[in-house]
């Protein structure tokens, strides 16, 4: 009598090393997506910190009716509002300026602009010029490739000529 062969079953080595690099690849991609988007949440919280400044200087252009100074818009702060944001300061034609902190060590120390703008949302708003008209829109951005990099997508804009006005 003949005895039939049972078939193996079960994967082979092989087969589990291609399973295994397979994984590896797509949890490396994983990681690095999810350590983007950790980095855009808290550059998030990092605009939330000029909300109330981006409210003063939009009540204040249509009132003013002199151009106030360096720091002189009612909102500035020296310590951050929120865990990940420092100081906010501002310049005489009400541009903000964040300063980023605790979020890693190529990010610290740097910062977002806001900058008030007419209706076409990019000319700028210069004071005492445009005192008496409304803020129409805000630009975003940083002076920075990797910091507009992290900030939403809404907020990349190149503010770099906006860098060296005065801050207070």
């Amino acid at each position: 009598m003949r005895r039939s062969l049972r078939s193996q079953s079960g994967f082979t080595i092989v087969e589990m090393v291609i399973v295994t690099c397979i994984i590896a690849v797509l949890a490396s991609i994983a990681i690095k997506e999810m350590r983007e988007y950790s980095r855009r949440a808290r550059m998030s919280e990092v605009l939330l910190a000029g909300n109330q400044c981006k409210t003063a200087v939009s009540e204040s252009y249509p009132t003013f009716d002199a151009a106030p100074s360096a720091g002189g818009w009612g909102c500035e702060r020296s310590t951050g509002a929120t865990h990940y944001s420092g100081g906010v300061q501002t310049s005489a034609n009400g541009v903000i300026r964040i300063a980023i902190n605790n979020l890693d060590s190529n990010m610290n120390g740097r910062f977002v602009y806001l900058v008030p703008t007419l209706s076409d949302g990019q000319t700028p708003m210069v004071t005492p010029n445009d005192l008496g008209n409304g803020v129409r829109g805000w630009l975003c951005g940083s002076d920075l490739t990797f910091v507009r990099n992290s900030l939403p997508a809404s907020c990349r804009s190149d503010t770099t000529t906006y860098s060296t006005q005065d801050f207070n």
